[in-house]
C-alpha cells in the first residue's frame, strides 16, 4: 500500500525554495497567458483574450470594456452570472477552425 507524502518545504534551503517558488509563479503566468490572442465577435466586435487549451477547453478573458459592449453582459441583471456569450463563441469557433487560434 503507498501512501500520500506532503512534498518538503525546504525551510533548510531557502535557495532552492526561492527557485521553486520562482517556478510556480512561472508556471502559473504561462497557464494563464500564454496562447491569448485577441478574438472579436462578429456580432458586436466586443474583443477579448482567448485561449483554445483542447478542442474542448477554452479560455477566455474579458475586460471591463468587452463586457460593456457586449449585448449580452450588458443587459444582464445586477447580480446575474452569465457564463458566456453564444455570439462570442461562434466567433471564437470560427477562429478556430479557420487557424486564428490554434490550440496551445
Amino acid at each position: 500500500m503507498s501512501s500520500w507524502a506532503k512534498a518538503p518545504d525546504l525551510a533548510d534551503r531557502p535557495h532552492q525554495r526561492a527557485a521553486v517558488r520562482e517556478g510556480t509563479v512561472a508556471d502559473r503566468d504561462a497557464y494563464l497567458r500564454e496562447g491569448l490572442r485577441p478574438v472579436e465577435c462578429e456580432r458586436c466586435a466586443a474583443r477579448v483574450l482567448a485561449k483554445k487549451n483542447s478542442p474542448q477547453h477554452t479560455s477566455v478573458q474579458w475586460s471591463a470594456e468587452s463586457t460593456r459592449q457586449c449585448a449580452v453582459f450588458a443587459s444582464r441583471a445586477p447580480g446575474e452570472v452569465v457564463e458566456c456569450c453564444p455570439d462570442l463563441q461562434r466567433s471564437i469557433a470560427a477562429a478556430a477552425g479557420d487557424g486564428r487560434l490554434p490550440p496551445s
